[in-house]
């Protein structure tokens, strides 16, 4: 074994390492370290250097870039990185090794971990983990082996790397808060949308991500390495099912890690009742309006795509479970175009990609959202998906002809189990993102009508796949449907309530679909909240901010154009008969006039006879999204404060009657023998102070019968005015200075 002092300098010389040079040197010595003791166990490694190896692998400070971030400005630092770091590389053979003897556990940091996995901990221990992450639990702590704690440390850097403010932020959940919002709003880790054919930079870390799928989760073009063939930890594994075991604990590390992370429902409802898991109601407020870390959009599309070619054949021959999601999948919803690892992602991936368009602060960039936008598209099109391009994530640049090639690939039958298994993903969330279209339409028009452009030509990529969703559309509201898509409504039902569960408790992020949340689809509906007419709006609006425009704006209007286009043919024959009551885009604006709010409220003055400040807001006018009048923090605090005064008051029960307290009349009766013998000015004064009293309660409860009556709430929010709190400042200052000066 080698002497503890070598690791220790090892240790301290990869710590000091703050610049490329260093780093790449940094890693040389970990390399020719790990060659010169291959043939022992070198626990004193583990012990002392290998903590602060994968702090300055995957950690940025303020201070000093992590290892993975300098490897682009050295040229010689990626080829170390991915020599020490490949799966078969000496680093995770070590690993394998030292596993093998149960040399050494490790205690991952708790502030690092996803909000509900540090509230699991915290909680007693269930005979059933909630996830396989929690299985290596010893007290409060995860006890993880070398590689099992390798991993966690990968899981974690982009999270970590989109705002180097965070990592050191993390024992302050308010200041990590903070650096999160200020993380969407800066220009760190985004990805802008992507011309035709242009293939993302394949990074050092995507080549590592690409690398560890391929060796560790097997998929349909190697089917063989889950017998225990395959190279590295495969060979070190008894038998599939510990290969098995191994995928699942990888997968589950990136889902929690980066799909999850602070998500307030991070498990199916079932699971959470089942467990008796639910984070604490302050803590579960705070989350709500939270979005995800910035900056995972690459990584995680990767992945979702990689996944998409698992296939569930390959471990036929396994004893061993499905993987864990937490809610058990019908047999009718699982086959080999489904996915065998589908059910894993379905849930975490879809509230992932409707949190950051919910919470997506009005002030950042468009393009921070598009990362999620790029990996749902993904998500919609695994067809499209090839090993090519896969491949391509560890190559330089991409084949030429891989855009051509996909352009044949389009949506057959044999991916009908999988559109049907994912159906809110073609539907719900298409109303969801029309709702984040709105909110930004001002803020990037172009870009914003180029995304809303891109899934109406997926959802009309092929008259089967339109076909298959009206049928579906049609079954989930009773109507005349085949039967072969019939079963598949209860379990569509099932996940709109779980999947959204708790997403409306957000009462101003901006979003408009409050009033009906979870409880329809409204992609094929033709009402007001129907998507049909939500997008003609946002055309109208989308017109007047092209006119806008700074410079040529060709581009937007051909857009325009295009996606009226698509619109007929997702929308069908239903055009004709909403026209008939609806001539003209301008009618549709009045139709909605007394019906939206400041969601719609343009960046520009309209132009025309009509005006988007009469534009109303259609739900409750308390719970509106906040505007730029508002202070936002003030806003929130009052909602919440009315909210309780009303439910304590009995205000949210409508009609007075409901109330027992008003299901009788209250009168007073004064005797004249007590007013006979009031014996003097005190007494006088409590008969008085006691009337006062009486009167008071009957107005106040006369008050409450009429407001309970007339449906009346108490709406302490015109309070969060910038306008009245400037007025109070103003005239708080006057004061101050007329008592000053009459002093």
């Amino acid at each position: 074994m080698p002497p503890g002092p070598d690791a220790s300098s090892l240790a301290a010389a990869v710590l000091d390492a703050a610049t490329p040079p260093a780093a790449a040197a940094a890693t040389s010595r970990v390399l020719d370290y790990l060659t010169r003791h291959a043939a022992d166990q070198p626990r004193a490694f583990f012990a002392d250097a290998f903590p602060s190896l994968l702090y300055r692998l995957f950690v940025s400070s303020p201070s000093s870039a992590s290892f993975i971030d300098l490897a682009a400005a050295d040229p010689a630092l990626p080829d170390l990185l991915l020599t020490l770091l490949a799966p078969s590389g000496p680093l995770l053979a070590a690993a394998a090794a030292a596993d093998r003897l149960a040399l050494i556990r490790f205690v991952f940091p708790n502030e690092r971990l996803p909000d509900w996995l540090r509230h699991a901990l915290a909680s007693p221990a269930s005979t059933h983990p909630a996830s396989p992450l929690l299985s290596p639990r010893v007290g409060s702590d995860l006890h993880l082996s070398v590689f099992e704690y390798y991993l966690f440390w990968f899981a974690y850097y982009p999270v970590s790397s989109a705002s180097p403010a965070a990592s050191a932020s993390t024992s302050n959940p308010g200041l990590r808060t903070r650096s999160r919002l200020e993380s969407w709003v800066s220009t760190l880790a985004t990805t802008a949308i992507r011309k035709p054919g242009q293939k993302p930079e394949s990074s050092i870390y995507l080549k590592l991500l690409y690398a560890y799928l391929c060796e560790f989760v097997p998929t349909r073009t190697l089917p063989g390495r889950v017998g225990g063939g395959g190279t590295l930890l495969h060979r070190t594994a008894n038998d599939g099912v510990e290969s098995f075991a191994r995928a699942e604990f990888l997968l589950h590390t990136l889902v929690q890690f980066w799909l999850v992370g602070d998500d307030f429902s991070p498990l199916p409802v079932q699971t959470c009742h089942a467990l008796g898991l639910r984070l604490p109601s302050r803590a579960r407020a705070e989350l709500s309006e939270r979005p995800p870390s910035p900056g995972l959009g690459d990584a995680v599309k990767l992945l979702v795509m990689y996944l998409n070619c698992c296939d569930g054949h390959a471990l036929e021959n396994v004893d061993a479970p499905r993987p864990s999601q937490g809610i058990p999948v019908s047999n009718g919803l699982l086959d080999t175009q489904a996915g065998f690892w589908n059910p894993l992602i379905q849930r975490p991936l879809y509230r992932f990609i409707l949190r950051t368009f919910l919470c997506c602060p009005i002030g950042a960039a468009i393009k921070n959202a598009t990362q999620a936008f790029s990996v749902w598209l993904a998500y919609m099109e695994p067809w499209k998906v090839t090993q090519q391009e896969l491949d391509g994530y560890g190559m330089q640049q991409a084949p030429e002809d891989q855009e051509l090639q996909k352009c044949n690939m389009v949506y057959n039958s044999s991916w009908k189990t999988y559109v049907l298994s994912n159906y809110l993903f073609y539907s719900s969330m298409v109303v969801h993102f029309v709702g984040f279209a709105h909110k930004f339409i001002h803020s990037d028009v172009a870009s914003v009508l180029l995304m809303v452009y891109k899934v109406l030509e997926v959802l009309s990529s092929t008259p089967e796949l339109l076909d298959l969703l009206h049928k579906v559309d049609a079954a989930y509201h009773a109507k005349l449907v085949a039967d072969d898509v019939l079963k598949y409504v209860p379990s569509i039902r099932e996940q709109l309530k779980d999947w959204e569960d708790g997403l409306s408790e957000n009462d101003a992020d901006g979003s408009f679909l409050h009033e009906h949340w979870n409880s329809d689809l409204r992609l094929f509906s033709y009402d007001e909240n129907g998507a049909y007419n939500l997008l003609q709006l946002l055309l109208i609006r989308a017109e007047s901010e092209i006119l806008r425009l700074s410079g040529d704006a060709q581009q937007a209007l051909q857009t325009l154009d295009s996606i009226k286009s698509k619109m007929k043919r997702v929308f069908q024959g239903q055009i004709g008969r909403i026209h008939e009551s609806t001539s003209s885009l301008e009618e549709l604006h009045y139709q909605h006039q007394q019906a939206r709010g400041e969601v719609f409220t343009p960046k520009h003055p309209s132009l025309g006879k009509s005006s988007w400040d009469d534009v109303k807001y259609r739900g409750e006018w308390m719970k509106r999204p906040i505007s730029e009048t508002e202070v936002a923090w003030l806003a929130r605090i009052l909602i919440r404060l009315s909210d309780w005064l009303n439910d304590a008051l009995g205000l949210d029960r409508g009609d007075a009657n409901d109330s027992p307290a008003a299901a009788r009349a209250t009168y007073i009766r004064f005797d004249r023998n007590d007013l006979n013998t009031v014996g003097g000015p005190k007494d006088a004064a409590r008969v008085a102070l006691v009337a006062l009293c009486s009167v008071i309660v009957l107005v106040g409860r006369a008050l409450l019968k009429f407001m309970r009556s007339h449906r009346v709430k108490i709406n302490l929010r015109v309070f969060a005015s910038k306008k009245l709190l400037s007025a109070a400042v103003v005239l708080y200052a006057m004061v101050a200075v007329t008592r000053n000066s009459s002093g």
